[in-house]
């Protein structure tokens, strides 16, 4: 989705020049890949390396909110204490901006989106598997038949234009279900879903096979999905995980306030070769 926004309006992108020395800047050290089955990054959002009641954005190689469109609510997601005494990253949806550009491009299905990016530009010389996962929990009354509120993790990789592209998005939905889709489109277009409880933690995970070029969805250790990178060309890079947050119009019934998203345990990892 966000992958979209920013190939179609170029409000998002670095100039196609800067992309394509980078890629290629990438490839030159691709020589030195973590060990089958080592963390590129791993996350538990605990202190020291993230500090309580301060945005993420900017902390521990998170992308500043300097770096991100405004309508993108850079501020929202926050590091936040949990009752049982370890940290999570918590989007409010009071917190998400209402986005009239957002609301335009996806003809009112989405009125405002976090969007919090942990770029890693790993090259896996298009013969490795990467796993972008992360616990995720979705609070709020639950919108049968809607898709009102959902919380994401999302895998993008560099194509051989040096331009960014989704290879997949796995998103818990205030409906009850998780959904799996591409991360390329406006509006996703869902290719599998699976019901799920909300109010508790879900293990989410896309793993992005570069050498036969697919991505499969994965929740609480289930496979329900594989899909192939089609219709671009992956260089082979993974440019960078992404947890999201987004919310609807609000409605007399349901309000973006009601609802919040939870992140732990986010990593990308390196799981075949």
């Amino acid at each position: 989705m966000i992958t979209s926004l920013k190939k179609c309006f170029g409000l998002l992108s670095l100039t196609r020049t800067r992309n394509m020395l980078l890629v290629s800047s990438i490839w030159i050290v691709g020589a030195l890949h973590p060990a089958l089955g080592q963390n590129i990054y791993t996350t538990g959002f605990e202190a020291p390396d993230l500090v309580a009641d301060l945005p993420l954005s900017g902390q521990d190689g998170w992308t500043p909110a300097a770096f991100l469109p405004p309508f993108l609510s850079s501020d929202a997601a926050i590091i936040t204490a949990e009752k049982k005494g370890g940290q999570i990253v918590r989007v409010e949806g009071t917190n998400l901006v209402h986005s009239d550009f957002i609301n335009g491009v996806t003809d009112g299905y989405y009125d405002a989106i976090g969007s919090y990016r942990h770029g890693v530009d790993y090259d896996t010389g298009g013969t490795q598997t990467v796993r972008v996962s992360a616990d995720v929990r979705l609070d709020g009354r639950r919108t049968p038949h809607s898709n009102f509120f959902s919380a994401s993790i999302a895998a993008i990789a560099y194509n051989t234009d040096g331009d960014s592209e989704g290879v997949g998005e796995l998103a818990i939905s205030s409906d009850g279900h998780v959904y799996g889709s591409s991360g390329q489109d406006l509006v996703p277009e869902f290719l599998t879903s699976t019901h799920v409880a909300l109010g508790v933690s879900h293990h989410l995970a896309i793993e992005v096979d570069f050498a036969a070029r697919t991505y499969s969805f994965y929740v609480d250790g289930d496979l329900v999905g594989t899909f192939a990178f089609a219709p671009f060309n992956p260089s082979g890079v993974l440019r960078r995980g992404s947890i999201i947050a987004y919310a609807a119009p609000d409605t007399k019934k349901d309000k973006k306030a009601d609802h919040a998203a939870n992140y732990d345990n986010f990593a990308i990892e390196v799981v075949s070769e």
